[in-house]
């Protein structure tokens, strides 16, 4: 009953700088082709002031599940059914190690920052997370476009785990987008995105779902001190689809609202607050299902959504530290909707990790994740896993 996780990230470069030049030139003819980049862990393209590093992690991953069955790292109760909650499993595999390029030029006062990172989930092989270029000035104001974190997240927020903490109420996706960030004040930011429109939750009869408008989402942050963080967000997602029998086009329009509260009173304790309160909005949130609405033939019913979570970190020492997780999804019956779809789910962690050295952490980890539906079905499952990161 347990996993085993072995993570490896790019060499720590800061203290290898210190020690080695970047090639030995000792009888090199070509040695000053590679210079010292502008960033930690990166070189200078040769010919080129553009600063380039090339990283990652390897993580291997083994873990029991006592009723879950599909051999995924990544556990989503919003996902459980009789065909994959049956009689548990044991686990072994890689396919959440990484890889990122992180590429950074200058030009005067603006900074550019190109970046790449997969992992290997993906059915061919490779997965893509990130991949987006930013420019950002010496205001503080950023303009990003590309694959990112969903700007409906608030990323201090996320909880540690020992793979990615998908725990219920969470607003946790990645999005094609267009993302403009600004400092307002010392204390506050404000951020507004357009996002990739992804409408495969809306379901229903003689319908295809479009994706034919971009979700605006405006994110507020909070920081009077280095003790408190506050934000709040807000989502106006405007959904399409096509009726099949006439041809004709509908539309809907679902919204998300989530605010998060945490608090530092020392070095060792952070809390994280954190709810959400929207219609329509299943893709952006963990522990929901597919069913965002449903289209009967003659009207579209949204599902009314609601949500939150709890987190407490504690660093014990400065070898040990652990983390309680709670957190739960619920939602209204869909009226026209005679399928299942899920009324309610949780998920519940902790873990304690314990740091070898500064490259070596050693973790274990308790999840337990639960899920019912409206129309019959109640399912729940419990992973343990053991865990070992290094570099």
């Amino acid at each position: 009953m347990f996993a085993c996780l072995f993570a490896f990230t790019n060499l720590n470069a800061q203290k290898l700088d210190t020690i080695t030049p970047i090639r030995d030139n000792i009888g090199d003819l070509n040695e000053a082709a590679i210079r010292k980049g502008e960033f930690p862990g990166a070189i200078k393209l040769p010919g080129t002031d553009v600063s380039l590093a090339v990283g990652g992690f390897i993580k291997a991953v083994a873990f029991y599940d006592t009723k879950y069955n599909v051999k995924n790292e990544i556990l989503l109760p919003g996902t459980f059914s009789p065909e994959n909650i049956y009689k548990g499993q044991t686990y072994m595999g890689a396919k959440t190690s990484r890889l990122y390029f992180d590429g950074r030029y200058s030009i005067k006062d603006i900074q550019m920052l190109g970046y790449i990172e997969m992992n290997f989930r993906g059915e061919s092989g490779f997965s893509l997370r990130h991949a987006y270029l930013q420019l950002s000035n010496k205001k503080g104001q950023k303009l990003l476009m590309g694959q990112y974190w969903s700007l409906v997240m608030d990323l201090q927020a996320i909880p540690e785990g020992l793979v990615e903490p998908t725990i219920s109420g969470l607003p946790f996706i990645r999005r094609g987008q267009i993302r403009f960030s600004t400092p307002i004040s010392k204390t506050l930011a404000l951020s507004v995105s357009l996002e990739e429109p992804i409408n495969s939750d809306l379901k229903g009869v003689n319908m295809t779902p479009l994706n034919k408008y971009p979700d605006f989402i405006a994110s507020l942050s909070v920081d009077p001190s280095s003790i408190y963080h506050f934000s709040i967000v807000g989502m106006i997602r405007p959904m399409s689809f096509a009726d099949k029998t006439d041809d004709s086009e509908n539309r809907v329009t679902g919204y998300l609202s989530n605010a998060t509260f945490i608090v530092k009173p020392n070095d060792a304790i952070k809390i994280t607050l954190s709810g959400l309160y929207g219609s329509g909005a299943s893709n952006y949130v963990l522990g929901a299902d597919s069913n965002a609405g449903y289209f009967d033939g003659a009207r579209t019913e949204l599902q009314t959504q609601y949500g939150g979570f709890g987190v407490y970190r504690h660093e014990w020492n400065e070898k040990f530290r652990s983390n309680f997780a709670y957190g739960m999804f619920g939602a209204d019956k869909i009226p026209n909707n005679p399928n299942p779809h899920i009324k309610s789910s949780t998920f519940a962690f902790m873990n304690t990790f314990y740091r070898v050295n500064k490259y070596v952490n050693i973790g274990v980890e308790w999840i337990y994740s639960a899920k019912e539906n409206y129309n019959g079905g109640k399912f729940n499952n419990n992973r343990f896993q053991f865990g070992i990161q290094l570099f």
